[in-house]
């Protein structure tokens, strides 16, 4: 199912197919919808890389583009931000992300709003340390799960790759939004017919 209202989706975890596919914007503009909504919301990244400097902090950037929505401040959607713009897993070999204090949090957070969204890191597979991928994050969390792709040439394959994986690993799968960053790509609607048709006549295999 692809998503175009933003408003009436439930509390998600938020994937995409890959690297700088637009979660982070794709996330703003479905807190916005639920606060238009009447729902209390937060946020929660758990994992960034590639910290920046902001007010004398280190802060993801991503986080301060989600605080500015709903409020939290960046630490508080963000507890696990590495330096270095790479993998979880090698970006920090000095600290090792922890699924069950990032599980704690989460809970709690949740506890408290109508509404969370959850952002991940990367695209579905990435490694966030030797034994887990954000595959593992997300279904530890267990809330429905949303992509995000990135509408240009290569997105075809890449969301239908993703899609299945995700169908693959687990029954979180709740539908997919088309990131259109370049409003001049000659193929915006073929691309996006492409994915929904295969979406919905293919089958996984296993």
């Amino acid at each position: 199912m692809r998503i175009t209202d933003y408003g009436q989706l439930p509390s998600c975890f938020i994937t995409a197919t890959d690297t700088d596919a637009g979660k982070t914007h794709v996330s703003c503009e479905i807190v916005r919808a639920w606060q238009q909504q009447g729902y209390s919301v937060a946020a929660f990244k758990p994992i960034a890389t590639g910290a920046i400097s902001h007010k004398g902090q280190r802060v993801s950037e991503d986080a301060l583009k989600l605080a500015a929505v709903t409020g939290q401040t960046a630490g508080e959607i963000n507890p696990y931000l590495y330096d270095k713009p790479a993998s979880p897993h090698i970006a920090d070999i000095n600290q090792s992300f922890a699924l069950a204090d990032c599980l704690k949090q989460f809970k709690q957070l949740h506890q408290q709003v109508d509404r969370v969204l959850v952002e991940g890191v990367g695209g579905w597979c990435v490694p966030l340390s030797d034994t887990l991928m954000l595959k593992d994050l997300a279904i530890a969390i267990g809330l429905p799960v949303v992509m995000v792709s990135r509408i240009g040439l290569g997105c075809i394959n890449h969301s239908l790759l993703t899609f299945h994986q995700i169908q693959r690993d687990c029954h979180l799968w709740y539908g997919w939004i088309a990131n259109i960053k370049d409003p001049d790509y000659a193929d915006i609607d073929s691309n996006i017919g492409a994915i929904e048709q295969r979406m919905t006549s293919g089958t996984v295999k296993t």
